[in-house]
């Protein structure tokens, strides 16, 4: 479907061709640089860019704009021109859509209320952006440090974590005194009251970190490997981001500033030729030697939030609902009262007594709040598991393994996002335990492992 004419473009009718008439990008240059110096002996420089190209998913290269469209398939969408207003009557139900006859131009225009895809008139493929700086310095033969600033940017991508957002949504402009429809672009231009599925891949996101890592390679039965992560992703979102994407541009869905990982093996000094019981042999031997132990800790930071409030579809009915923020929030971390809300208490229309109750104030109808995207952060996450393995053998090239692995090894119990909305009677609790319930507590698993 083409945006600029409201023309659906049946591929390989008159003069529509099998690309639909959308233009290929034969373009795309990727190249690769990398350079390494030796500062000393012992400490190297590295630096590094490369440019990299996707194929694109989810029908942002064709896909569902060539089988999700009419006349192959056709999904019909009503909507009311406000938001107070019914749609249709249960008891008559909606009127049929339309489905068309394709005439021999291959082009028609696309009728009200049929939910439609559509591509830029010149294919995009995703882009890569990526370069690093690093500098690894070795302490000792078998310890080394290393320190990088490691980036990248993203081009012609989602806007947010959908692939494609709705070039025909209302704006906020005239809340209040036109109705939903009137509001929309497309409304003005061809009638349509219906979204529009527009894989635009034009936003972009950025990631910047400081990275440390140290690494003690395997000697004298130990070694570990530790890094720990400073980052920030931005990203925009899919809503109202056609009309203005600064509204919902942000700390994307997934950014956690901090993250720190450790994970180290160790061989238990007992038994024949180690530290202890070295000279033992037979069954004090097979006992005592032969045993190591493993583990990886993890710490988190807390994954990114919007504050949210009651009724806001009274005061608007497209974008984001969000407060506008007047006051200092504090985190109590309590799964009972994660962050600073109104303990319920409903904020009022813009003007009238309790408008304002602690840092958060109700907007004035037809805005949006001064509270950003994602500008609150949730619970951190910490966990350690643990194995213990014997190692017992049997022939030359047989032997068997005993483990015992133990995941949350402290059964800390790691809670997921709070509820958003500050007004609400559940505003600020925590109903579930990290990553929608999904997050272990502590399990033990015993294990038999032959091996030949």
């Amino acid at each position: 479907m083409d945006l600029g004419t409201g023309l659906v473009n049946v591929a390989g009718f008159g003069d529509i061709n099998l690309q639909g008439n959308v233009k290929n990008n034969f373009t795309n240059f990727a190249p690769r640089l990398g350079i390494a110096y030796q500062v000393t002996p012992k400490t190297v420089l590295r630096m590094g860019y490369g440019r990299s190209f996707d194929i694109g998913v989810f029908g942002t290269l064709f896909g569902h704009t060539a089988t999700q469209n009419l006349p192959v398939l056709v999904a019909q969408q009503k909507s009311a021109p406000l938001n107070t207003a019914s749609v249709f009557d249960l008891s008559d139900g909606p009127t049929a859509p339309p489905f068309i006859t394709v005439p021999s131009s291959g082009q028609f225009i696309l009728p009200d209320q049929v939910r439609a895809s559509a591509l830029p008139r010149k294919l995009r493929l995703p882009a890569v952006d990526a370069w690093n700086v690093t500098g690894q310095h070795q302490i000792t033969p078998t310890l080394s440090l290393a320190v990088g600033y490691i980036a990248n940017r993203g081009t012609h991508g989602f806007a947010g974590d959908s692939p494609f957002y709705d070039p025909n949504q209302p704006t906020i402009t005239g809340f209040g005194t036109r109705n939903t429809n009137d509001r929309k672009p497309f409304f003005q231009k061809y009638g349509w009251t219906q979204p529009i599925n527009y894989f635009g891949s034009d936003a972009s996101n950025t990631y910047n970190s400081l990275q440390l890592l140290g690494e003690k390679r395997f000697t004298k039965g130990y070694q570990f490997l530790a890094h720990y992560t400073w980052a920030k992703a931005l990203g925009y979102d899919s809503d109202y981001y056609a009309v203005d994407p600064k509204l919902n541009y942000g700390p994307a869905n997934t950014d956690r500033r901090h993250v720190f990982v450790l994970s180290n093996l160790m061989e238990l000094p007992f038994g024949k030729g180690r530290s202890f019981l070295g000279s033992s042999s037979g069954i004090v031997d097979s006992i005592a030697g032969r045993w190591s132990i493993s583990g990886v800790v993890t710490w988190e930071s807390g994954l990114p939030f919007s504050p949210s409030y009651s009724n806001c579809g009274v005061d608007r009915d497209t974008g984001p609902c969000r407060p506008d923020l007047v006051g200092a929030v504090h985190i109590t971390g309590s799964r009972n009262d994660y962050f600073t809300t109104t303990d319920g208490v409903p904020l009022q229309p813009n003007g009238l007594p309790g408008d304002t109750i602690g840092p958060w104030h109700r907007p004035a109808a037809g805005t949006f709040g001064s509270a950003r995207r994602n500008s609150l952060r949730g619970p951190g996450f910490f966990q350690t598991d643990v194995s213990l393995a014997k190692a017992i053998k049997l022939k030359e090239t047989v032997s068997l393994q005993f483990r015992a692995d133990i995941f949350n090894l402290f059964n800390i119990v790691n809670l997921d996002l709070p509820q958003t909305c500050v007004d609400c009677q559940t505003g600020g609790l925590i109903f579930n335990t990290a990553f929608g319930g999904t997050a272990l507590q502590r399990q033990i698993m015993f294990s038999l492992r032959l091996q030949f």
